[in-house]
């Protein structure tokens, strides 16, 4: 009997893939009904194969995005689940993941982010990145959902083509999936207590904002509601959106604190975050013709 639900973890090289699979084998779930697909490349032969776990080589280092692809297409589950090789599930992430599923009308459903505050530069970049998708986040609707804790049924995905290969790095991939699965007509439910726990290696300023302006470099394709109204002029034309940067940053930067109060205790984070925004905004500006093409 087939699984009803395959979890696709893209991979390459991680660390932490092992910690992230032991997390999943500890799920407070019935673990037969799942598969769980790495994709990608164990450098540290940190992934053990088993009944539930299957490594798929893709014998060269692949963008996320492929990854993935590669994983929706092996996955024999209705449910099709993705998280990072630098995520901790909790152990009912995916009980509570998946739950909503039982009405049928439910299409997609995505998870929050937790993450350690015991560095200043990894906490800035984890806040920066996933302020929209923190515990403390009301549940419902949503216009995005982030990659690292998303799930959706396999034959909608399929519909709306995956993941889009033309991604070389993860940075708005899953923001063109989720403004295509809105177009079709689907509704992307939030569940924030569906948790995963991020652990990426960024831990310094310059790592902070090579990441930011590496999201701003590959956000900028002109199909995503980001990239409508205003903020399309100023995609097209880079000199206006470098002159607009330090307003854009510091607006950014500060209405992640502005809900809800809890947020305030990560207050110290803001001169950092901004100058992500900044970096986004310098990225942004400094797109390749090619990607500000493909739509």
């Amino acid at each position: 009997m087939p699984p009803q639900f395959s979890i696709v973890i893209p991979n390459l090289h991680s660390p932490l893939i092992d910690q992230t699979l032991k997390a999943i084998r500890g799920q407070r779930f019935d673990l037969s009904t799942v598969e769980v697909l790495v994709v990608g490349l164990d450098g540290p032969g940190l992934v053990r194969e088993d009944a539930l776990v299957r490594m798929i080589s893709t014998g060269r280092p692949v963008p996320p995005a492929i990854a993935r692809n590669i994983g929706l297409r092996a996955a024999r589950g209705e449910i099709v689940v993705f998280t990072d090789a630098d995520c901790i599930p909790a152990p009912d992430w995916l009980a509570r993941l998946t739950a909503p599923y039982a009405d049928p009308a439910v299409t997609v459903v995505g998870g929050a982010v937790t993450f350690d505050a015991d560095n200043y530069w990894t906490l800035a970049d984890n806040l920066s990145t996933f302020h929209e998708f923190l515990t403390d986040t009301p549940p419902g609707p949503r216009l995005l959902l982030a990659s690292l804790n998303f799930s959706a049924r396999r034959e909608v995905l399929l519909a709306v083509g995956g993941f889009d290969e033309r991604y070389p790095r993860a940075a708005g991939e899953d923001a063109d999936l989720c403004y295509r699965l809105r177009t079709a007509g689907h509704t992307l439910l939030f569940e924030p207590r569906a948790v995963v726990h991020h652990r990426p290696t960024r831990r310094t300023f310059r790592a902070l904002l090579r990441h930011a302006a590496g999201f701003g470099r590959y956000s900028v394709q002109l199909r995503t509601p980001a990239q409508q109204g205003a903020g399309a002029v100023l995609l097209r034309h880079p000199p206006l959106l470098l002159i607009a940067a330090p307003g854009i940053a510091a607006w950014a930067a500060t209405r992640i604190f502005l809900r809800p109060p809890s947020r305030l205790r990560y207050l110290h984070t803001w001169p950092a975050i901004y100058a992500a925004k900044l970096a986004w905004c310098w990225g942004a500006a400094r797109s390749p013709a090619w990607v500000r093409r493909f739509q």
